[in-house]
């Protein structure tokens, strides 16, 4: 394991760190870029997007880690300041909070933006779990499987490499989400507006779902369960009722408009 890559005098360089820090440059390099190309905002508007959404999802991130592990900040309440803990799913629901806030303000639309963003999220994702497997933290269960690393900063036992199969998991919701993109790009409409961040949405809670059958984790909700998968379960069956909803409600729509002219 590499948590500190390099130093510079007294600096370490944590890989953790400049990898969020490079999955940052890098999405608001992407989503700028996109966003301009497509007209939906200005460079300058998805820098102060960018802003508001950091902001929010570092606030919300702990807020979350600490609802999951109250005791450990109620020993250590500074450790709330600390760059080495915070829920992704917080940061998520922190980031659109005050993303959405930011596009109604600059009044740019929302879910136009949106659908743009999440083809994105994945690739800063991929970047967050390098660092994670760099440093050693978020590893799997100890196992004997043929692929089994010593993943984990704590021992060198062979454990599931839990942040590659979430790596691998996210390539694959690129991938998906980049050909609906295009699809959608060159059919000159989409499913509804959002339809992608949902769709991202109920995609990555399937993925964690999976991911956490195999991560080291004491955050039990009751059973087997994990926290993280009693929260991600309900969220992903809420994101699905609604697309099918909303997609059955463009359907009715788009027969609607055809009927009307044939008449």
């Amino acid at each position: 394991m590499y948590p500190v890559l390099f130093s510079i005098g007294r600096l370490n360089i944590y890989s953790w760190g400049l990898m969020v820090a490079l999955a940052l440059l890098f999405g608001i390099i992407w989503v700028g870029k996109s966003a301009e190309k497509r007209k939906v905002a200005t460079f300058d508007q998805i820098l102060d997007l960018a802003l508001y959404v950091i902001v929010g999802g570092f606030i919300f991130a702990k807020i979350v880690s600490v609802l999951y592990e109250f005791e450990s900040f109620r020993q250590d309440p500074l450790a709330f300041f600390s760059g080495y803990s915070g829920s992704f799913f917080g940061a998520v629901i922190g980031g659109v909070l005050l993303g959405v806030y930011y596009t109604k303000r600059a009044k740019l639309d929302t879910w136009r933006l949106a659908d743009l963003v999440a083809v994105y999220i994945p690739l800063g994702h991929i970047l967050g779990r390098i660092g994670c497997f760099l440093g050693g933290c978020c590893y799997g269960v100890v196992s004997d499987l043929p692929w089994a690393l010593p993943c984990a900063v704590s021992d060198q036992l062979p454990r599931h490499p839990t942040q590659i199969y979430e790596i691998i998991g996210n390539l694959f919701l690129f991938a998906v989400l980049f050909l609906v993109s295009r699809r959608q790009e060159k059919r000159g409409s989409g499913h509804f507006p959002g339809f992608i961040f949902w769709l991202y949405v109920g995609l990555y809670c399937l993925l964690r779902i999976v991911v956490e059958i195999f991560r080291d984790s004491q955050m039990l909700a009751f059973g087997w369960l994990r926290i993280t998968q009693a929260f991600a379960f309900p969220i992903a069956v809420v994101v699905f009722v609604y697309i099918c909803y909303r997609l059955k409600k463009e359907a009715r729509k788009e027969q609607h408009a055809a009927s009307t002219i044939q008449r």
